[in-house]
């Protein structure tokens, strides 16, 4: 290949040759794997560093003087050591392990990250698998049972952030809200899954007028408190529409399901989401990037909203790509804004490619929708666009705001195009204890305000967020009816909110005339025994309050040259009590102590209704009885003895002893590690226990949001309704067993499905993935073999479109693929994108290493066998424009031609039999014969 214009072997595929960091093994169900050799190279010596060490602190994971340290059971209080100024990345991170939903998929739902870095282990994890590995050791830590330690040391979790974003390399104290927007951002690119819209179509499945989408859903959907109509006939009609089931055991979830969605809701029950019957099909919470920031910056380009995946190339090298600009919403629509879209939360597509959407557990629990809507005070036009928020960024009203009224009368607001900057301090304060820190904030933030200035609640900068703001001089609005610029106005109201709503509150501001950076020390309050009403602030206002609690707040102490943060959460096993987390100490405190807190970012949950917690009591019982009825199969029908083990001893492999009936001990040991007999229960179920599965993100969702939306069963299937995935052992890896009758009735209310009443894995699928696996590695081999810098063996470049080299390389690079859903093949050669569509003729303007690049006649001909498409573009020089050269067809592989035994190979790596017929040999056979095998050039050659 030429100089430049394409990577050589070497740095293509220089990941390959990593020596691997990470082993397979992974620790108790649902947690990340082999963490400690992810602490390879140097730790940074704390000693200098972390105000509380003390020599017994040396190690690790230890015992700290915490105030909590008394109790026996620590868990979800672990304290965290500061690394050198980390004190922002922990306070961000108590708040992440107290946010329930988050931490709980972690611990479940480990498949759906661990799978990958074992298929990686070759090379080691890329630096987001490691975020994901280093925060899955974290929440298991921090909520194991029989907790001992104290605290624990975020190296890891330091170490994969700074290679993904190295802004936050060094010792600087850096800013927390900028943080977390790193970190789920790349939590969210590393575990979105495309979801096609057309589930009907595809799977058949149903999502009913009781499904909301994205996990959290819409506020405001148009059923009342006591839910739609449509939704509460569905739940009815669902503990008796299993014709299947003939025990009344089984029937009794399903009744007892009937009964609470027909119960009496309370207060809180108003918040419950419900779509009208009207909504079109689409599947759980697409993902899309979050605001917050300031009011000058425009809107968003990060991969939640094209997406597009950030590459940790490009983050490594730009902070904002690790970090982008979710800026508060205040900042999301462009200036002349433009007709209501789909705020990026579908993914971007080519003429004639199916819409689709991306989905993960960050976008089910933090993304929610603001609109922003423009009128041109000139001919009175007005324009929406909908943009997503991961975070909401508000302002502080100043005292002559809230005198005037100006942020409810709709006044104009001058102030709200100030940039805004992070708190970065210097060292960490000084203090001693977390009751010191605690009340340092509460002096620094407070006593000032306590004489002069009574501050303004949190709903009083949502209304400043929400008010109208004028856009005149040079912010002037350009609309597309008048053709220039004029005067506007602007207002912001939410569409649809998270199940998680984080309020990042503007404190930092840059003023040139005052040392380039100010601290607003306001007070600010907020609810921590009441809760927060977000009805008001909803574009569509609704009938009944829609509510939130608050879970956690982060406090910045100090000013901007130096300062400290620290966290107060609410604990879930506790809800009545709050801890204050100051690196290592960790101290319970009151309400009244977390009421006097300077807030800088708040965590609020949404409410659950009181049909939400009456679901998850009976589905927690109805898998309990599941699981008991496994277990006494197990008991009666245990399998056969292979020949020379003794009998019953072969359940798990770890039984002690059996006679003729499973034992006890081995049959609890061959559920707790999924052993085969359980596993060829799931993949083939008696029918006398009426056994069906739902998704364990499903089930995380159930328990932890206000409304889990439709049932996801369809993600984890194949085209043809099966499993999916290459092992047959790790198919029942992602599911839980309940019952029938109650995953007929859940369909009935939430949607989704469709039933899967086995584990059962598709013999076509795994076909494919042979047949797909094996083609890439030995196109990788080959490529490695024949790649040059220049012609090679011929005197003629071949050149292809760019555009399909990054998708190529995106395949070659990406790892052994276990599942259908990871499949990412580049598709046949685009050059067509390079010649007129009339002419046929080359485009003018074309630049090489932009729109092309340069291949030796070997590499194409491979390109051509492999995945077909063209036309060939073959010129003396790497110039488009240059003298066209004849086709090297003698230089085509002889590795690919159909000769002697080399004829199986060149049939199982074209494209015909890997992209068309799926690794179908019958089906290729059928297609194409016997005789094909290298081909000849296509027509447009």
């Amino acid at each position: 290949m030429d100089h430049g214009a394409y990577e050589s072997s070497s740095q293509i595929y220089e990941s390959r040759g990593r020596e691997a960091s990470l082993p397979g093994e992974a620790f108790s169900a649902g947690t990340a794997v082999a963490h400690h050799q992810l602490q390879g190279g140097s730790v940074r010596d704390s000693r200098m560093h972390n105000r509380y060490e003390d020599p017994r602190e040396h190690g690790r994971y230890g015992s700290s003087r915490s105030a909590a340290g008394g109790q026996k059971n620590r868990k979800g209080l672990l304290g965290l050591s500061n690394l050198g100024n980390t004190c922002f990345m922990n306070a961000a991170l108590q708040c992440l392990t107290h946010t329930h939903g988050m931490q709980k998929y972690f611990r479940m739902c480990s498949h759906e990250y661990a799978s990958k870095t074992d298929a990686a282990s070759s090379r080691g994890p890329t630096p987001r698998q490691k975020l994901l590995l280093s925060f899955a050791h974290w929440f298991e830590r921090d909520w194991a049972k029989n907790v001992s330690a104290s605290f624990h040391s975020p190296e890891d979790i330091l170490r994969a952030v700074q290679q993904l974003n190295p802004m936050f390399q060094g010792y600087t104290q850096q800013d927390a809200q900028e943080f977390l927007r790193c970190v789920l951002d790349n939590m969210h690119e590393e575990l979105r899954r495309e979801i096609p819209d057309e589930l009907h179509s595809r799977f058949g499945v149903d999502l009913c007028p009781g499904a909301a989408l994205g996990g959290g859903g819409s506020s405001s959907s148009t059923g009342g408190p006591d839910g739609s109509a449509d939704s509460r006939h569905a739940a009815r009609s669902g503990g008796d529409a299993d014709p299947v089931s003939p025990k009344s055991r089984s029937a009794s979830a399903a009744s007892q399901l009937m009964q609470l969605c027909q119960a009496t809701e309370g207060v809180t029950d108003v918040g419950e989401i419900r779509l009208p019957a009207a909504k079109p099909p689409a599947p759980p919470p697409t993902n899309a990037g979050p605001p917050a920031g300031n009011a000058a910056s425009a809107s968003p380009g990060s991969a939640w909203e094209s997406g597009s995946a950030v590459s940790s190339s490009s983050a490594a090298t730009t902070p904002s790509a690790a970090a982008p600009q979710f800026h508060g919403a205040a900042a999301l629509p462009q200036r002349g804004g433009g007709k209501e879209g789909e705020g990026g939360e579908k993914k971007e597509r080519n003429e004639g490619e199916k819409p689709s959407h991306f989905s993960s557990i960050v976008s089910d629990l933090f993304q929610g929708h603001v609109v922003s809507t423009v009128r041109c005070l000139e001919c009175n036009r007005v324009s929406r666009t909908k943009e997503p928020f991961q975070d909401v960024s508000v302002q502080i009203p100043s005292p002559n705001e809230l005198a005037n009224g100006q942020t409810l009368t709709g006044s104009p607001v001058h102030d709200m195009s100030a940039p805004e900057i992070g708190a970065h301090g210097g060292a960490s304060g000084s203090a001693k204890g977390p009751t010191f820190t605690g009340m340092l904030g509460n002096v620094t933030g407070k006593v000032k305000s306590w004489f002069y200035d009574k501050g303004v609640e949190i709903t009083d900068c949502l209304r400043k967020f929400c008010a109208p703001e004028y856009l005149v001089g040079k912010d002037k609005y350009d609309c597309d009816h008048c053709k220039r610029k004029t005067d506007g106005e602007r207002r912001f109201a939410f569409k649809d909110l998270p199940e998680v709503l984080c309020i990042h509150i503007k404190r930092f501001r840059y003023d040139a005339s005052w040392f380039n950076a100010t601290k607003n020390s306001r007070v600010v309050t907020f609810p921590v025994n009441r809760t927060l009403d977000m009805g008001p602030f909803l574009e569509d206002p609704v009938p009944y309050p829609v509510e939130y609690r608050l879970i956690g707040l982060i406090q910045h102490i100090g000013s901007m040259g130096g300062g400290h943060y620290i966290s107060y959460c609410q604990h879930k096993r506790k809800p009545q009590d709050w801890y204050e987390f100051d690196d290592i100490q960790v101290n319970q405190v009151s309400a009244e102590t977390v009421e006097r807190a300077e807030p800088y970012v708040l965590f609020f949950q949404r409410i659950p209704s009181k049909g939400s917690k009456l679901d998850r009591q009976t589905f927690k019982s109805d898998h309990g009885r599941m699981q008991a009825r496994i277990r006494d199969y197990l008991m009666c029908h245990p399998p056969p003895t292979p020949p020379g083990i003794t009998p019953g001893s072969h359940l798990s492999g770890m039984g002690r002893h059996g006679s003729g009936h499973g034992s006890e001990e081995a049959v609890a040991e061959e559920m707790r590690f999924h052993g085969p007999a359980l596993r060829t229960i799931y993949r083939s179920p008696p029918s006398e226990l009426d056994m069906v599965f739902v998704t364990k993100r499903w089930y995380v969702k159930l328990t932890t949001m206000s409304h889990p939306g439709p049932l996801d069963n369809y993600q984890f299937l194949c085209p043809h309704r099966l499993l999916g995935c290459a092992s047959v052992d790790m198919a029942a890896e992602p599911f839980i067993p309940i019952s029938r009758a109650l995953c007929q009735s859940l369909m009935q209310k939430y949607g989704g499905g469709p039933v899967v009443d086995s584990m059962e894995v598709c013999a076509k699928c795994q076909a494919h993935l042979r047949a797909y696996n094996d083609r890439k590695q030995a196109e990788y081999d080959l490529v490695s073999k024949y790649d040059t810098k220049d012609t090679g063996d011929g005197k003629a470049w071949y050149l292809v479109d760019a555009v399909w080299v990054n998708k190529w390389k995106c395949y070659i690079k990406a790892d052994h693929v276990m599942d259908i859903r990871d499949m990412m093949q580049p598709g046949p050669v685009s050059n067509g994108r390079l010649c007129d569509r009339k002419t046929g003729q080359i485009r003018s303007g074309l630049k090489l290493r932009i729109d092309y690049i340069g291949v030796n006649a070997r590499v194409w001909w491979l390109f051509k066998h492999l995945h077909g498409g063209g036309p060939a573009i073959c010129r003396e020089d790497l110039d488009i424009y240059s003298a066209e050269h004849r086709l090297e067809t003698e230089l085509k592989l002889e590795e690919l031609k159909p000769i002697g035994d080399r004829a199986e190979l060149s049939r199982r790596m074209r494209h015909e039999f890997v992209d068309e017929c799926k690794g179908d040999t019958e089906l290729f056979l059928e297609r194409y014969g016997q005789g094909v095998g290298g081909g000849a050039p296509d027509s447009r050659d």
